[in-house]
């Protein structure tokens, strides 16, 4: 195929706006790209919370389906029936509240930050480009 030169050194007005846009196009591309990344970030460090959260309703449900009948019917031996299963309850409720507690420990619950203080100062440069004044 044959390859025309441009007429001109410098390139016209329809070339510098192609440009612009295409600038503008990948600039606002990575603005909407930082935010899913940095949130992909929390939900990964999350996740390990996450997992003590399901450790502690998994060993909650093996506790009380598993030793419920085994620790009621051993403090039964020197209490009535109805105290035991009581006791038993209790000690099942401080253990699962400990695990869950631990993994309420290990949450990071915040925002994007580093997505909102690029997208303000991208506003405040914006601003000072379009009122000509200095980005302070």
């Amino acid at each position: 195929m044959l390859e025309s030169r441009p007429v001109y050194e410098r390139p016209g007005y329809n070339t510098l706006i192609g440009r612009i846009r295409n600038n503008v196009r990948a600039y606002i591309r990575k603005q909407i790209e930082l935010p899913k990344q940095e949130l992909a970030e929390i939900l990964k460090a999350n996740l390990n919370a996450a997992k003590w959260f399901g450790i502690a309703f998994a060993f909650g449900m093996l506790t009380l389906i598993s030793f419920a009948v085994l620790v009621i019917a051993v403090i039964a031996i020197w209490l009535p029936l109805w105290a035991s299963a009581l006791i038993a309850l209790v000690l099942f409720a401080v253990i699962t509240a400990f695990l869950g507690w631990s993994g309420y420990k290990r949450l990071e619950l915040h925002g994007p930050t580093r997505s909102i203080q690029s997208f303000k100062e991208t506003v405040r440069w914006a601003k000072a480009r379009v009122l000509g004044r200095n980005a302070s």
